[in-house]
């Protein structure tokens, strides 16, 4: 039973161990959970930021690029202004500008519709990129008609110096070739004002000039006639093609580059706003995540060193429970080596007993029967021969007596310290107190005071050799309980046949009594207060798996300097022992029993 009882303490201590361990793993779960939510959150708020990272870049280079062309287009439309005021004389430069702003607004439109993010764009750049050709192909005439103009320009000095050097147009008999040499002078001068200023006014008034001159070359020779109208054709394409040139200038310059260019800047900028409003966001909710992240660590770290403490608090504990239990053991072995030499010798004491006893009655039936063997002299025959042969007999009969209790305590002994199963048997409960009191006598203090209220009870089924062995604990921890106290100890014995067909047996002291926080424990195995060696805590935890297994109950009552009640209460005929035809109690050894003698109340 020590043994089973030493698994029971030990598993106890496994199960508080694991009741623990389990409280920990329930209150670390959710700080787990919502650390390793924070973690994964984020993790997931970072790749989100890179991945909006590498959506952002597209609109940051798309505005590199938008930008660039922008200003290409602001150099491209200066060059033109220039070609028109006559600062450029090469149109190639024009020309190499709007081939880079169409190859690179192609690409532009092409970086916009590989990326989701610039998608809303497209629509833009698209009209952007109509406007822009729109204006290349302008550009293109207006290329043209300067091409036109300055081949012409180029033969006016020629075609003036051919009329101008016409004999007939000068000579002084020619009235009408010196009117038209005025007329020609206005219309060079005319051509030249306009060409520099290509209004409305000034090209009807060339025009004005041109037909009034035509109209006076019919007077003319007919090869100065011929000169001057070579010369008024060319400056009539001159005056055309700067009247065209100045018109496509102004279509140019009518283009809608401008609202494509303030459009796109529009949409970029809100996708920009809305970017940075994303990373602003999302910057924050990392801050955030982040410092959570900590706290949870913290917090983590703050359970895993209160679960560490916790655990080093249960090892310690478990290390003296297995401290203790050895100690428990080792006294264990020095009480079942005692319950086997008291069997050993209440085994040796019975032939001696045995053999005195014979020897007794021996004596006795010769002196009964031969009366002059004990009074050889027959002067003291008279009246002193029954006198002495009864103070013979009373001696011979006290002797047998004193040996009579010396082999009923040697028989308790043994019958106590023998292995015993808890046979059922139908016994006395009152016979079984007795003995129990017998055997604790040698224990009991000196000076305690038995006081009996045995009532008649019936007998009970059961195991005599356990309920002795409860009996046997009670009386002992309640001697101990009395020990030491000024007044002189009172041990009261009491049974009772109830009502309800039970058997209750109390033993009750006027000891120191049992504080009240150890009132709950003293049936726990191990639990003392006593030092060790002087104390092992098994006594009162066998004792209660004993009345347990008999189908009764056993209860305490105590008052602190007053004494100890113990209230045992037995049914008369336990069912499952009617029906096993045997307790099912751990079965106490020949040495488990002396170890059980010595059991002692923790208090």
């Amino acid at each position: 039973m020590v043994d089973q009882v030493l698994r029971d303490r030990s598993s106890t201590g496994l199960r508080k161990h694991s009741t623990i361990a389990a409280a920990c793993a329930r209150l670390l779960g959710p700080v787990w959970a919502v650390f390793a939510a924070l973690v994964i959150t984020l993790v997931g708020l970072i790749a989100f930021q890179v991945w909006l990272s590498a959506r952002t870049v597209p609109v940051g280079q798309f505005r590199t690029d938008f930008e660039r062309i922008s200003g290409l287009e602001t150099q491209w439309d200066g060059e033109l202004m220039s070609l028109q005021l006559g600062f450029l004389s090469n149109y190639d430069t024009v020309t190499a500008t709007a081939r880079d702003l169409e190859l690179r607004l192609r690409d532009l439109g092409a970086g916009a519709a590989g990326s989701p993010s610039l998608a809303p764009l497209l629509p833009q750049v698209e009209t952007y990129r109509e406007a822009l050709e729109r204006k290349i192909w302008l550009s293109e005439q207006i290329k043209a008609s300067y091409a036109m103009l300055r081949n012409s320009v180029s033969v006016l000095p020629d075609a003036v110096a051919a009329l101008y050097g016409d004999p007939a147009l000068l000579s002084e008999g020619a009235p009408t070739g010196s009117h038209v040499s005025n007329l020609a002078s206005e219309v060079i001068s005319s051509t030249i004002a306009f060409a520099a200023s290509p209004t409305t006014e000034l090209r009807e008034s060339v025009r004005l000039q041109i037909a009034r001159t035509r109209a006076q070359a019919g007077d003319l020779p007919a090869g100065t006639a011929e000169i001057l109208n070579r010369l008024l054709a060319q400056i009539d394409v001159v005056v055309r093609e700067r009247q065209r040139s100045n018109e496509l200038m102004l279509a140019l310059t009518a283009v809608p580059t401008r609202v494509a260019v303030a459009g796109i800047e529009n949409d970029l900028q809100a996708i920009e706003r809305a970017n940075d409003e994303r990373n602003h966001v999302l910057r924050d909710m990392t801050i955030l995540s982040g410092v959570l992240l900590v706290v949870a660590g913290l917090l983590s770290v703050a359970a895993l060193r209160q679960r560490f403490v916790r655990l080093r608090e249960d090892n310690w504990i478990l290390h003296q429970a297995n401290e203790n239990a050895e100690q428990q053991l080792m006294q264990s072995a020095k009480l079942s080596s005692l319950g086997q030499m008291v069997a050993g010798i209440s085994h040796e004491l019975n032939t001696p007993l045995a053999y005195v006893r014979a020897v007794f009655e021996l004596i006795k039936d010769r002196l009964t029967a031969r009366p002059h063997l004990a009074y050889p002299d027959e002067a003291v025959a008279g009246s002193e021969e029954q006198e002495w042969r009864d103070e013979l007999e009373t001696l011979l009969d006290d002797g047998l007596h004193g040996l009579d209790e010396m082999a009923s305590f040697v028989r308790s002994m043994k019958n106590f310290s023998r292995f015993d199963k808890g046979t059922v048997e139908s016994f006395s409960v009152v016979a079984c107190l007795e003995n129990a009191l017998q055997i604790a006598g040698p224990q009991l203090a000196r000076g305690l005071q038995v006081r009996r209220e045995l009532d008649t009870i019936p007998a009970i089924h059961g195991s005599s050799a356990q309920l002795r062995q409860v009996f046997l604990n009670l009386i002992i921890n309640a001697s101990d309980a009395m020990a030491g106290k000024a007044q002189p100890g009172v041990l009261t014995l009491r049974t009772r046949h109830t009502a309800s067909d039970t058997i209750q047996i109390e033993i009750a002291d006027n000891g120191h009594g049992i504080e009240e926080q150890n009132l709950g424990r003293i049936f726990d195995p191990f639990f003392t207060t006593k030092q060790v060696g002087k104390g092992t805590g098994m006594g009162l935890s066998i004792s209660y798996r004993i009345i347990e297994n008999h189908g009764g109950t056993i209860t305490v009552q105590s008052q602190v300097g007053k004494g100890t009640v113990f209230t045992i209460t037995l049914p008369r005929q336990h069912d499952k022992e009617t029906a096993a035809g045997a307790i099912p109690a751990e079965p106490p050894g020949e040495n488990e029993q002396t170890v059980r003698k010595q059991r002692e109340d923790p208090r």
